[in-house]
């Protein structure tokens, strides 16, 4: 526990009363601190499976914008890939 503290300590996490951290994140605007999606974070719904994970490895991302039609339909994240290709694996017969 000595050690913790003394990282918190070192690092002063937490010096200012969480009141003032609050405050001080009220006042703080989201476009300030968002991330702007590059053109290869983007996978069109109708793209299949072995594109989209081609582009979460080459592209090195965690999820991709999903859209149809030009408009953001939703998200795909690498874990959602990760499952349908474990269930594919495990629906695969024994050799």
């Amino acid at each position: 526990m000595d050690f913790i503290t003394s990282i918190m300590e070192g690092q002063g996490l937490w010096r200012d009363p969480l009141a003032n951290i609050c405050r001080k994140a009220a006042q703080i605007k989201v476009s300030s601190i968002m991330y702007t999606p590059l053109e290869g974070e983007y996978v069109k719904e109708e793209a299949t499976l072995a594109q989209a994970i081609h582009q979460l490895i080459m592209g090195r991302h965690q999820s991709l914008l999903v859209t149809r039609q030009g408009e953001v339909v939703g998200v795909l994240r690498l874990s959602d890939v990760f499952v349908e290709v474990c269930n594919l694996i495990k629906a695969c017969p024994a050799a």
